[in-house]
């Protein structure tokens, strides 16, 4: 090939390469549906669950003196899950716990039961971690006698371990 050859072929491709760049293609005009995104949840703290048990008392260790002492420790997390069990044995369709409540001394518990005042909970840390203590219960002015009015802490306890490892309903919810 000379060197001429060379120049026109070079020319050529090059010269279509041009060409082909700036070629438009026709694209048919669809109109696209008008479409919106869903909102997406904030990461503030306003939006979290407020019926959540806080994470710190999850493990959190209850330290009252076990009212029967075939009764295994447990701690708030499992407390709470055995009181949303016991409720759901009775059908209810609520959870035990309304929501939380940061205290100078550890938390408040607002409940869902209408004869159950707010539970406090006085927590420390030590080296094996959380632990907590369950304040007596009031049970309100509505109840039938003073001597029944309040709960210890650790009865409390051992009658939701009672009543949130077995159900008592043989039968199935309406």
């Amino acid at each position: 090939m000379t060197n001429v050859t060379i120049i026109v072929c070079t020319s050529l491709v090059l010269l279509c390469a041009i060409q082909s760049g700036c070629t438009k293609v026709a694209m048919p005009k669809v109109k696209m549906p008008k479409m919106s995104m869903p909102k997406l949840p904030t990461m503030g703290a306003d939006d979290e669950d407020s019926t959540a048990t806080p994470r710190d008392l999850l493990t959190a260790k209850l330290i009252n003196p076990r009212a029967n002492p075939d009764t295994p420790n447990l701690t708030v997390g499992k407390m709470i899950e055995f009181a949303d069990r016991y409720l759901a044995c009775d059908c209810a369709k609520t959870r035990f716990v309304r929501s939380w409540e940061k205290t100078a001394e550890g938390y408040r518990l607002f409940t869902n039961s209408e004869v159950v005042r707010p539970i406090e909970f006085v927590c420390a840390d030590i080296e094996q971690g959380r632990q907590c203590y369950l304040l007596e219960i009031d049970r309100g002015p509505r109840t039938e006698s003073i001597e029944d009015r309040f709960v210890p802490g650790s009865e409390f306890i051992q009658f939701l371990y009672d009543n949130g490892v077995r159900c008592a309903r043989e039968t199935p919810c309406p």
